[in-house]
């Protein structure tokens, strides 16, 4: 039995192998196009957004657990003038209890009110850059759509090119351009869920400050 010749072009790998041998990450973020630059820099400003927050919101809820009982027992232990002397920081529960405090003289009302206002200054604080992350989950998808939409065109364009050339022709271009797509929801998925976690936050600290609040008025004016 004779041995079958095999011919140097049977041996050569088809392009749909080649275009499997492609899809390196790497390879396919190069070839994403501008929509996977601009998805970049949305995340690592996303990323730099969540890690600024989770440290404000930390000393934030680090300031109600430790200040609180100080400033208590400075009241009681020293009366008005000592639990002022303790406001003067710049925690953000001392700026709500020391706008309390400069309305003492007016009564429970004011003191009521203007830590009200104080407080609602302070949660505005926490919503601070809040708006990045849901703008950047909202319009990530779309971008990545896209850069996908435009990656179809130019798959499409050089198939025109390519007269009698098959299929595998446009299947690069297409799994490139669904590169833009793929980053578009890696991008949006965690600022989604970071705004959804930072607004529960936001919701329960402004619900505690408001009790601490209440609590240090009922102490103030304690017959």
């Amino acid at each position: 039995m004779g041995l079958v010749k095999t011919s140097p072009k049977s041996l050569a790998p088809s392009p749909g192998i080649i275009m499997f041998n492609n899809l390196g990450l790497i390879n396919l973020l190069q070839k994403g196009g501008i929509t996977v630059i601009v998805l970049a820099f949305f995340s690592i400003l996303s990323i730099g957004v969540m890690m600024e927050r989770l440290w404000v919101f930390f000393k934030f809820r680090k300031g109600l657990k430790t200040f609180f009982p100080q400033i208590l027992r400075a009241f009681k232990n020293g009366g008005r003038e000592a639990a002022s002397a303790i406001c003067d920081t710049e925690e953000p529960a001392a700026r709500v209890l020391k706008a309390g405090l400069s309305k003492y003289h007016e009564g429970k009302t004011a003191v009521g009110e203007a830590m009200e206002l104080a407080a609602r200054q302070e949660i505005l604080s926490l919503e601070r850059y809040l708006g990045v992350l849901g703008t950047i989950g909202s319009t990530a998808p779309f971008i990545g759509l896209f850069g996908t939409v435009l990656g179809i065109i130019r798959a499409f364009h050089d198939l025109a090119i390519a007269e009698g050339a098959g299929p595998s022709v446009v299947a690069d271009g297409i799994a490139e351009a669904l590169v833009a797509t793929a980053a578009g929801l890696f991008v949006a998925v965690p600022a989604v869920m970071a705004y959804n976690y930072f607004t529960r936050r936001i919701n329960s600290l402004s619900i505690e400050l408001e009790g601490k609040a209440a609590e240090f008025l009922d102490a103030l004016f304690e017959p």
